[in-house]
C-alpha cells in the first residue's frame, strides 16, 4: 500500500519504520506422507512494477539466493515498537505524521 501510494505521487511523506518483507507469497500443499511441499505462488510488485524487495536498493546474495537491505524506506524515519495503541492520539508516529501534514499545509499557503 505504500507502495502504491509512493509510486503514485499521493503522500505527502511516508512515515513509519523500514520494512522488510520478502515480497513473496508463499503456499504450503500437504503432501499424503504428513509433510508439505512450500512453493512461491506469487509476488508482490509496486504500481511501478518493482520487486518489493528490490526497492531500496537490495543487493542478490549469491550465498543465500536472498535480496538482502532492499524493503520500502520512509521519509521520515518512526521506528516504534509499541504496537497498535488503544488510544490512537497516543501514538507518537502518528504525532510525527500529523505534524509533516501541518507542515505540508503551511509550505501550500
Amino acid at each position: 500500500f505504500a507502495s502504491s501510494l509512493h509510486d503514485n505521487g499521493r503522500l505527502v511523506a511516508l512515515v513509519g519504520a523500514n520494512t522488510y518483507g520478502k515480497g513473496l507469497i508463499q503456499h504450503t500443499f500437504p503432501m499424503p506422507d504428513g509433510g508439505g511441499l512450500r512453493l512461491t505462488v506469487a509476488e508482490y510488485l509496486t504500481p511501478a512494477l518493482q520487486h518489493v524487495t528490490k526497492v531500496g536498493g537490495a543487493q542478490f546474495d549469491s550465498r543465500t539466493g536472498d535480496f538482502v537491505g532492499g524493503g520500502i524506506h520512509p521519509d521520515i524515519s518512526c521506528p516504534s515498537n509499541q504496537g497498535i495503541p488503544s488510544d490512537v492520539g497516543a501514538d507518537l508516529c502518528v504525532g510525527v505524521a500529523l505534524d509533516a501534514l501541518d507542515e505540508a499545509e503551511i509550505s501550500l499557503q
